[in-house]
């Protein structure tokens, strides 16, 4: 995590999902632990149907990447299917997050969780890929989703 956060007397989420934003190249869940929410949190039901939608989106994803993907020693194309990867992975589980984002305190909890993950992926990257040059563009188009998704929650809560 970027960032550990020593107060969480107004996170109106879970802190267990707090704690999780942990990027992967693979389908695993950023957030350890399974479902955040009790099964008595009407959210847990969400929860549940909106992983199971990754999950799926992850599929097809993956499915689109092998038709078009190249296997190619040409670095401009690996790092432009490297990026698109990283995006699309980010973009599954932050939709997956702005499911049971309900009230403006659980907006501003998702966009400091997405804040996270995208410094986290940034790390992850650097971290997996380092010869891989993409910090620039990768953070311009993960804060770019980040901010996507924020906007995209506020207006359907209409905040």
């Amino acid at each position: 995590m970027s960032q550990q956060r020593e107060n969480f007397a107004n996170y109106t989420l879970p802190v267990a999902l707090y704690l999780s934003a942990v990027p992967r190249w693979s389908h695993r869940d950023p957030v350890a632990g399974g479902n955040p929410f009790p099964p008595t949190d009407a959210r847990h039901g969400t929860w549940d149907a909106a992983t199971t939608d990754a999950r799926r989106a992850l599929l097809r994803f993956d499915a689109d990447l092998e038709a078009t993907a190249q296997v190619t020693l040409d670095p401009a194309i690996y790092r432009a299917q490297l990026l698109d990867l990283a995006v699309g992975r980010f973009d599954v589980w932050a939709r997956r997050g702005r499911s049971v984002v309900s009230s403006d305190g659980a907006l501003q909890n998702y966009e400091q969780w997405l804040t996270d993950y995208v410094a986290n992926w940034l790390g992850y990257v650097a971290k997996t890929c380092p010869r891989v040059e993409v910090g620039d563009e990768l953070r311009t188009r993960l804060r770019g989703r980040a901010a996507h998704w924020v906007a995209e929650t506020r207006h359907i809560l209409e905040l």
